[in-house]
């Protein structure tokens, strides 16, 4: 018995064997190269100027040009580009989970396609187990929107992108985790200032992300922010973290999804550090943080330094004693970043020096500036891994510095610090031994993915070292031994020249006046009103179901008198998946005949100070759709930057809430929410775009319990530019007595609560409560409640009745009459028509039906006392009930006339003081700079790049605060939003900029 066990234990054990072994085999990944043609390109050089921690693309304004008409593509010069690539296979899954939660974070480049010969990376070099994280660097912003770069990054025309093909290597190890970057050296920090600086921006580029994240099946976003500078920024960011992963993970428990991953490449030189990051506040929001533990020395600098010393040499100063991977890393968890989260650089690429002297070539030596251009990476100063092994190989000197733990090489005046796969070794046994959470490669594609330039036919060696040593899973082959392949030796130590003395006084000064110098470019002008501020607004709601009336009652767009009011609320619009949408199927057109939305606008060529607002809610919509909306935060978000985009798209000038009623401490709370997150974003999207301000209004309950029930008024008054009292309704067929659909004042006999219901009463309570009275617009209706007399022979207010009355000929509703059937009720034989002195208003009668509404005599009393009241204006329900046909004898719209007339010599006192009352972009103005000014204003060189508006086939490219003026290469112009030189036709405005024949 005992032997069978033996025996069933040694099968066992054989089959687990044999089981390792195979899943090693089928783990092996080899990528198939396709024939791909690669893009002509223009080099033209551009010298930038550069710092510590500075990540640099390489051959930084290389033009490229696309093949002509027969490929299908659009020929494009593009300019600008700085980072350098190469990369591929090795075997077993990077699981972090199995590997005591260390990460291999690579970033891969989308411009290494366009290298030449063994250069040239595609997606299919990638080997999916090689990295437990790939970044995709980089992604671009498009009016504060996340999209994509190059053109071959999304999928299109039956060609899959880049995108996909990189995210389809998921499919081959499911744990392998997919980011998109923003950002870089390149990228500058002017889009990132602009992005961060307000709510709407950054809810602007944070709802335009997660939609193209997840359309792209990206399992996060990495932000290269280089960099942040000084307290506004520093707040800014961490803010934009905040809110990045609030809606993450709030757009995680909406959707079921795994929340979005949350990462940041973050500088190495201590200066950059305190000056940009609250360290503790940004630990707090990312997943991880990429530390960019190289370019410590470079060709900006006129001595030779490692690229990524892991320790500093004793020689150097005190302040450069602070430039190694070793120092950052430590003052990044110093300053409060948890080491777990700390995700350390590790490049696959030099920097390279020319020498003053050949013979002078130590650590510190002088130099003339970068070294030669790596043969395939193509930029001064800059080398590839794959391209210092060749350069190895063909005479160069191998010398090991033995405090740094890294290697240089030195090849006649050529020298070139670099990391090997020794150097490797020790950075990762010390990462592992301080506790940090992995390593960043910058990038998988400069490593010697083929395996051919080193000698050690290895592929990726250096990233298989860092695998190997971090997470004990074996890379195979052996590490070059440079001693058999060239001469070798152990650097011998130097020391640095003596400083140069700088006057900072005359540092500062040269500061100062480069400051006043932006500030005088940016000076803002007003665009002067047309309309007085301080004139009564007439806000004039048009309902959308109008036009379905019948005969005469039939109301059309064009129908709308534009001259009698100031604004008109398009009633209503709707709301799908919790977005705002157009309420009817009309309101959008559909090719052969023009929406609402577009016969509606062109009312404003009649009269160009008119105000058209959308209106969302009213009494069918209810209130649970907003209810829905408000309590979730990334629902409500999302709404607000959605409908930004959907007001501006349709030529809205604005938005109204009708919800009908928040009840409750929660609704009350979530409505003061939802009106605060919309006025920040109208706030926001003026200041950002010099539009004039979206407005905000919304209508409100007359009833006092309604308003005790749901709203915090002082808090709302703050954001709202007009509180939209619907002062009617007060009575109706719901009850079994008549009452006025709108009195006035109340009645001397009324009970204590009827006399609460009334328009004065009404009124005064919103301002009681808080209400300015400069922002209330009262109520006025254009039709009358009805009801059914039960005894014919009592007929004053408060007389029984049986229900509503009989149904409008046009409005077809009981109890229910528009102005104009009202005149119609008033025409027929035995009609009494009586004024109420106490109420201030008309109510009519014939047999059993009876009617109160409100006449041209009615609305002037309502407007002197409005008027003495000192309120806003008037809200008018609804325009298409008016008489707009001229029936009732008095000319057309004669309600709306006499509300125009007697308030045409009024003016509005106002008085309030909230925040958002000198903004100074309400009504048309707005806050602009010169349009055709170009101000350079990135710092520390960046470069970006503007329009010439005055000349299609040029551009401006800011290097800092330098302006160069650029022209297009010939029968091209300049396309901003692509940032490229493109074929005319594919650049509005510049269709005809090149003459023809040319």
């Amino acid at each position: 018995m005992r032997l069978r066990w033996m025996f069933l234990g040694v099968l066992l054990l054989a089959a687990f064997v044999l089981s390792e072994e195979s899943t090693r085999t089928r783990s092996r990944y080899r990528g198939r190269l396709r024939d791909t043609p690669t893009a002509a390109s223009v080099r033209s050089q551009t010298t930038v100027a550069n710092t510590v921690g500075r990540r640099r693309l390489a051959n930084s304004n290389r033009a490229r040009v696309r093949p002509q008409a027969q490929s299908g593509a659009s020929p494009r010069i593009r300019r600008p580009s700085l980072r350098r690539p190469s990369s591929k296979d090795s075997s077993n899954d990077v699981a972090t989970s199995d590997n005591g939660g260390h990460k291999l974070v690579c970033y891969y480049t989308n411009w290494s396609q366009y290298r030449a010969k063994i250069g040239k990376f595609l997606p299919e070099h990638i080997d999916p187990f090689l990295c437990s994280h790939i970044i995709y660097a980089f992604g671009y912003m498009k009016k504060g929107r996340l999209t994509s770069f190059e053109a071959n990054d999304e999928s299109k025309d039956g060609k899959t992108g880049f995108y996909e093909q990189v995210n389809g290597l998921k499919k081959q190890n499911p744990k392998l985790k997919t980011l998109l970057a923003l950002g870089g050296w390149s990228f500058g920090t002017k889009k990132f200032k602009d992005m961060s600086s307000s709510r709407y921006a950054r809810q602007t580029f944070i709802f335009s992300a997660i939609p193209f994240l997840r359309e792209h099946n990206f399992d996060g976003l990495d932000l290269d922010w280089e960099y942040p500078k000084g307290q506004e920024d520093k707040a800014n960011f961490v803010v934009l973290l905040k809110e990045l992963f609030e809606a993450f993970e709030a757009e995680a428990n909406e959707t079921g999804n795994e929340r979005l991953l949350l990462t940041a490449a973050v500088p190495v030189g201590p200066d950059n550090i305190r000056s940009g990051y609250d360290v503790p506040a940004v630990s707090r929001y990312l997943d991880f943080i990429n530390v960019m533990a190289y370019d410590f020395h470079g060709k900006w600098e006129n001595t030779v330094g490692h690229n990524a010393p892991l320790y500093a040499p004793s020689v150097d100063s005190e302040w450069r004693q602070q430039l190694s991977v070793d120092h950052a890393s430590n003052l990044w968890a110093k300053l409060g970043a948890p080491k777990e989260k700390l995700i350390i650089g590790m490049p696959t690429y030099g920097r390279s020096f020319t020498l003053v002297n050949a013979g002078q070539n130590n650590v510190n030596s002088p130099s003339s500036g970068g070294g030669e251009a790596g043969k395939y990476t193509g930029e001064s100063g800059f080398m590839a891994y794959y391209e210092v092994c060749e350069h190895l190989r063909s005479g160069g000197e191998y010398i090991w510095h033995e405090e740094m733990q890294v290697p240089y090489m030195v090849k006649g005046k050529l020298w070139v610090g670099f990391d090997d796969e020794r150097a490797i070794r020790n950075k990762m046994k010390w990462l592992k031994k301080g506790g940090f959470g992995g390593a960043m490669v910058w990038t998988v594609d400069m490593d010697d993915f083929t395996g051919e330039a080193c000698g050690g036919g290895v592929k990726y060696p250096l990233i298989g070292v860092m695998k190997e040593e971090m997470l004990g899973i074996p890379r195979g082959g052996q590490d070059v031994d440079w001693a058999s392949v060239t001469r070798t030796r152990v650097a011998s130590v130097t020391t640095l020249p003596p400083p140069v003395a700088i006057d900072p006084m005359l540092v500062i000064k040269e500061f100062k006046e480069r400051q006043q110098q932006i500030a005088a470019a940016t000076e803002r002008i007003d665009v002067i009103p047309q309309v007085p501020r301080n004139a009564p607004k007439i806000l004039c709601y048009y309902t959308s179901w109008s036009v379905k009336r019948p005969g005469a009652g039939r109301f059309e767009p064009e129908m709308l008198d534009a001259s009698l009011c100031t604004h008109v609320i398009y009633a209503f619009a709707g709301m799908k998946d919790y977005r705002l949408a157009p309420g009817e199927p009309s309101d959008i057109g559909d090719g052969f005949k023009e929406g609402t939305y577009t016969r509606l606008m062109k009312l404003k060529e009649k009269n160009p100070n008119l105000k058209i607002m959308l209106a969302l809610g009213g009494w069918a919509f209810g209130s649970k759709p907003f209810q829905e909306l408000t309590e979730n935060q990334f629902r409500m978000n999302g709404f607000v930057y959605d409908a930004l985009e959907f007001l501006r798209t349709h030529e809205f000038d604005g938005l109204d809430i009708d919800w009908e009623y928040p009840r409750g401490a929660d609704d009350k709370a979530n409505y003061v929410n939802f009106i605060r997150e919309l006025r920040l974003a109208f706030e926001g999207e003026a200041e950002s775009t010099g539009h004039s301000r979206l407005l905000l209004s919304a209508a409100v309950p007359a009833s006092f319990e309604a308003l005790a029930a749901g709203y915090d008024v002082p808090e709302i008054s703050k954001y709202l530019d007009f509180i939209n009292i619907m002062s009617y309704d007060f009575h109706g067929q719901w009850e079994n007595q008549v009452g006025h659909n709108a009195p006035l004042l109340p009645l001397e006999t009324a009970s204590s609560y009827q006399k609460k219901l009334t328009v004065d009463f009404s009124v005064r309570e919103w301002m009681k409560q808080g209400a300015p009275a400069q922002k209330i617009m009262v109520g006025m209706p254009t039709y009358g409640r009805s009801f059914t007399l039960a005894n014919v022979t009592q007929f004053d207010i408060g007389a029984p009745a049986s229900g509503g009355g009989s149904a409008g000929r046009y409005t077809q509703e009981t109890g229910f009459y528009s102005y104009y059937e009202v005149c119609d009720f008033l025409f027929e034989d035995n009609t009494t028509l009586v004024w109420d002195n106490e109420q201030q208003v008309p109510f009519a009668y014939r047999g059993d039906q009876w009617v109160g509404f409100d006449d041209e005599r009615s609305l002037e009393v309502k407007v002197d006392w409005l008027k003495t009241e000192g309120f806003g204006g008037v809200m008018v329900w609804s325009v298409d009930m008016d008489d707009f046909r001229g029936n009732c004898g008095t000319g057309k719209y004669p309600l709306l006339t006499t509300l125009k007339e007697n308030l045409s010599n009024y003016s509005v006192a106002l008085t309030y003081e909230g925040p958002y009352e000198n903004t100074g972009t309400l009504d048309g103005t707005s806050a602009k700079r010169d349009p055709n000014e170009v101000v350079c204003a990135e710092a520390d060189g960046h470069i970006s790049y503007y329009p010439d508006k005055q000349d299609c086939t040029r551009y401006y490219m800011c290097e800092g605060e330098r302006k160069h003026h650029m022209p297009c290469p010939v029968n091209l112009v300049f396309n901003y939003d692509q940032t490229v030189c493109d074929w005319p036709e594919n650049v509005p405005g510049c269709e005809t900029a090149i003459p023809a024949g040319r």
